[in-house]
């Protein structure tokens, strides 16, 4: 994966500041979507089971208030799973770090209505770690994304986030280049104010 700004240029989010340019969007890897939807098929296979093989044990010719309810129980526990299952995925789909010239914006959706939105300079990320952990993780390039800032507590967490080699040495290389601008502005400040 290599680093491409243009690919963002039209992207835009709340709050952005006149003259940021967002250089990298972290999102969570597709094998969240397919661990989500193996959990589904799975919740899905007893009742479905249950759904279908009833109805044919229990049928003599007359649809009867016990096959009734044991289809209304079935469908209602699929209604139950679905938006479950939904908001699991609407959780971990939202979860989102911004890294743009200036800054640093995460989006930490923690439950279906509990957000948190935490931001910092970029100049002030300290350390940026990309780990790959276990057998899945190795094959598929997935991993977790930490940055630690300047103060001592403050640490950026993404899970399952794809390639998080890759996204830790771009946000470090952004980093530094946002260091060098703004040495450069204070060196060229310095000398216009000596002049």
């Amino acid at each position: 994966m290599t680093h491409n700004t243009k690919a963002y240029s039209n992207y835009k989010f709340p709050g952005q500041k006149p003259g940021e340019v967002i250089q990298l969007l972290v999102r969570k890897h597709w094998i969240i979507d397919v661990k989500i939807a193996a959990i589904f098929a799975f919740l899905a296979l007893i009742p479905g089971t249950v759904a279908v093989v009833s109805p044919i044990l229990l049928w003599d010719g007359v649809l009867t208030d016990t096959i009734l309810l044991i289809i209304i129980g079935v469908l209602v526990y699929f209604l139950f799973m679905m938006l479950i299952t939904y908001i699991k995925w609407l959780n971990e789909e939202l979860d989102i770090i911004i890294v743009t010239n200036e800054r640093i914006v995460a989006h930490d959706q923690i439950d279906l209505f509990h957000r948190q939105v935490s931001e910092t300079n970029i100049g002030q990320i300290q350390d940026v770690k990309g780990i790959e952990r276990g057998m899945l993780g190795s094959i598929f390039h997935y991993g977790k994304l930490e940055m630690q800032t300047a103060a001592r507590d403050i640490m950026f967490k993404i899970q399952h986030v794809r390639d998080p080699y890759n996204s830790a040495r771009i946000i470090l290389d952004i980093r530094d280049q946002y260091i060098d601008k703004e040495k450069f502005e204070q060196k060229h400040e310095s000398l216009i104010h000596h002049t």
